[in-house]
């Protein structure tokens, strides 16, 4: 089942990214519209395009002509089809942008509003959330994040993005209490990817000390996660700790493994002894996989 929900969200995208591919390739056919009646042409023939409208919107933002770029999103939102959600919902997110940046928060929060009553009300949260991580004070944003992660007090996505913000204002203490707070909400089948994802946080935000901590944690909690310990050799290569992703590979040989699965991690680890060993610990790793054979022959 989550195979196929990724194989169709993988499509989905593949299809979005040929849209725009073609929106582009539309608007610079000979050279990028620059005026109204331009654009207007152009959307005769797309009027379902968020892209062609969102970038009639930034004509008049441009020219500082602000009420002329709001009545196009009204536009936009009124002949894009219904069915459309994902365009509507690009409009909806460029109008919240554009409230935040010319408007009132007053009128950024009736944008929301209205938005969610339209669209997924989540997916918007989290969209107003990045906005005013951007270009809010730091107690708004604050403020907001508590609301969010009450409202949706069971979604691991909503906790990582709190859990990101933290990190990302160097704030690691405040980070590691929000985690608790996430393990405590959220049911158990969710820690898993609430504190490996925390982990890779840690590696790129935070501490890479903190991340691999974590993960020695998940690793040893769950030994047949293959997936789990190639992440963990990923985040130690990616932070320089050659030594440590030398001591999981060494380790995650020694798992239960499928023919398929120990030629990976040997692979792994003699690209690793080629780039940065010598040819003794390239021998040796050579070595350690023909005595893997032998022993798993039958």
């Amino acid at each position: 089942k989550s195979k196929e929900k990724r194989r169709k969200k993988k499509a989905q995208e593949e299809k979005e990214k040929d849209v725009r591919a073609r929106e582009a390739a539309l608007l610079d056919a000979d050279r990028a519209p620059e005026t109204a009646a331009e654009f207007e042409r152009l959307l005769v023939a797309s009027p379902n395009s968020s892209y062609i409208w969102i970038k009639y919107m930034a004509l008049h933002l441009n020219m500082t002509e602000i009420e002329k770029a709001r009545e196009v999103s009204d536009r936009a939102l009124k002949q894009i089809n219904f069915r459309e959600e994902r365009e509507r919902f690009n409009v909806w997110v460029a109008r919240m942008n554009l409230e935040a940046l010319y408007g009132s928060k007053d009128a950024l929060m009736s944008v929301f509003e209205e938005a969610c009553k339209v669209c997924d009300a989540k997916k918007m949260h989290l969209q107003l959330l990045a906005i005013l991580e951007k270009g809010s004070e730091p107690q708004v944003t604050e403020q907001f994040f508590k609301t969010v992660t009450r409202k949706y007090r069971q979604s691991c996505k909503v906790w990582l993005r709190y859990c990101q913000y933290k990190l990302s204002a160097a704030h690691p203490e405040a980070a590691s209490r929000t985690l608790d707070k996430a393990i405590a909400a959220l049911p158990k089948r969710k820690h898993l990817k609430l504190i490996s994802k925390f982990a890779m946080m840690e590696y790129k935000l935070g501490s890479a000390e903190r991340g691999a901590t974590l993960m020695e944690g998940v690793v040893s909690s769950y030994p047949k996660r293959i997936d789990l310990w190639s992440v963990f050799i990923d985040m130690q290569l990616k932070a320089g700790n050659l030594d440590g992703a030398r001591g999981l590979l060494a380790r995650a040989v020694t798992l239960k493994l499928r023919a398929r699965q120990a030629k990976f991690f040997f692979k792994r680890w003699l690209e690793l002894e080629k780039t940065h060993g010598t040819p003794e610990t390239v021998a040796d790793v050579k070595e350690k996989a023909r005595e893997w054979v032998e022993e798993n022959a039958s």
